[in-house]
């Protein structure tokens, strides 16, 4: 007989990557006790998706940054990739990357580096996913 989906709940099919859904299947019996808790597996994907989607449901459309600005956070990103030994742009690095690679651009200053993440932040180049400095995650957009 097939398991009955409570109202307020969805069937989701999804494609994963193998090593992901295997890291999955090992966590989840861990957080809640293997074969224990019915459903482990759904509850944690249910909150990764909750952790991701929450900083992102609120975010505001940013007006289009001024060619300066663009140019800034282009050479910026390729500091980043050429710190972190990169061919491509990550998605998500942390703070105090952002901030060596802000001083080699654009200059070391402390007063610098912060004008600079908060123009980045004001046209919607960056976004503080979580975390505190240093260790804050930087969502480069």
């Amino acid at each position: 007989m097939p398991r009955k989906i409570p109202k307020d709940k969805v069937q989701l099919n999804v494609l994963i990557d193998r090593k992901i859904y295997e890291q999955l299947i090992k966590v989840a019996p861990l957080i809640y006790g293997g074969g224990k808790y019915r459903g482990a597996i759904s509850y944690v994907v249910e909150e990764a998706l909750k952790h991701y989607l929450a900083p992102r449901l609120h975010a505001q459309t940013p007006a289009n940054p001024p060619s300066r600005i663009r140019l800034i956070y282009s050479q910026i990103i390729e500091k980043v990739k050429e710190i972190q030994h990169y061919d491509f742009k990550p998605e998500q690095i942390p703070e105090k990357i952002l901030d060596l690679a802000i001083a080699e651009v654009r200059g070391g200053d402390p007063r610098t580096i912060a004008k600079w993440k908060k123009q980045l932040r004001k046209f919607g180049l960056i976004k503080f996913i979580g975390g505190t400095y240093p260790n804050r995650i930087v969502e480069l957009l």
